[in-house]
């Protein structure tokens, strides 16, 4: 009689670390995919309307119908562009405008730290809902001022973030030594230092990335950027979410769309930085 194999806890870690890389990609590549070649796939006529408002899978409508009758499966074949493009942007301009912040504070002197420092915080206090609702209020309702404005909001956060990690010991001293080396102010911050937070950022990144989503369907809960009866994932949501329940393909596709991106992002993410760290 041949013995019975038993999974041991190495063999178990191990085959996890080989399906981990090929999950997060599949996690990120679904919506990434539904979102680039949806519209591509659904055509160009968009869902249309006409069907009876909320019903189930069936009768020509693979996913059912929304609160306004019209096909599931086309609105989310439709939908992924906008939210997608929306969220990397706001992340873009978060970025763009949180690391030479940082790498100013970490690098300058102590009353201009204090200075920009304390301004950020300012910025930090204001509740996120609080701003959009006074975006909506002055008229600036279009995507534009939407991605700008949920970008501003993630600076204050990521120029905390680089300046806690350019000011870590274990930088500091290799900025003592490169200025002893003669290497000035850009050289140090700019090229030494970006190279060193690109880790940190990177996951950052990952956990942000939810975090502008959930904004940008606040925003479009409040009227800004989007018409109520686009297409776009968020919207759709925020729309149906009476439905939930006699409808549920109609949120709960979108959402796991969204959470599958979020998730399979930061599982990426992660799996970079390990090889990072075990790298010779």
């Amino acid at each position: 009689m041949t013995p019975r194999r038993t999974a041991t806890p190495a063999s178990t870690a191990a085959t996890a670390r080989r399906w981990r890389p090929w999950a997060a990609l599949v996690l990120l590549g679904v919506p990434l995919l539904t979102a680039l070649a949806g519209p591509w796939t659904a055509g160009d006529d968009g869902p249309g309307e006409g069907a009876l408002p909320s019903r189930p899978p069936g009768g020509g409508h693979p996913l059912g119908t929304d609160v306004l009758g019209r096909d599931v499966l086309a609105l989310v074949l439709h939908g992924g562009a906008s939210v997608v493009g929306s969220a990397l942007a706001a992340l873009a301009v978060g970025l763009a405008a949180g690391v030479p912040l940082g790498l100013l504070a970490a690098g300058a002197r102590h009353g201009v730290d204090e200075a920009v420092m304390r301004t950020l915080d300012l910025f930090l206090a204001f509740p996120g809902l609080l701003v959009l609702m006074t975006l909506a209020a002055t008229g600036h309702r279009d995507r534009l001022w939407l991605v700008a404005v949920a970008g501003v909001l993630q600076v204050p956060a990521v120029a905390r973030l680089v300046r806690a990690a350019a000011l870590a010991p274990g930088s500091r001293t290799v900025v003592e030594a490169l200025r002893m080396q003669g290497h000035g102010w850009a050289y140090v911050h700019l090229r030494h230092l970006a190279r060193e937070l690109a880790a940190p950022l990177a996951t950052d990144a990952g956990g942000r990335l939810p975090v502008v989503l959930y904004l940008l369907a606040s925003a479009n809960f409040l009227g800004l950027g989007l018409p109520a009866s686009s297409p776009d994932w968020a919207v759709l949501i925020e729309r149906n979410r009476d439905a939930l329940f006699t409808q549920p393909a109609v949120v709960l596709v979108p959402a796991g769309l969204l959470t599958s991106l979020c998730v399979g992002g930061n599982l990426l993410v992660d799996r970079a930085l390990a090889r990072r760290r075990t790298a010779p």
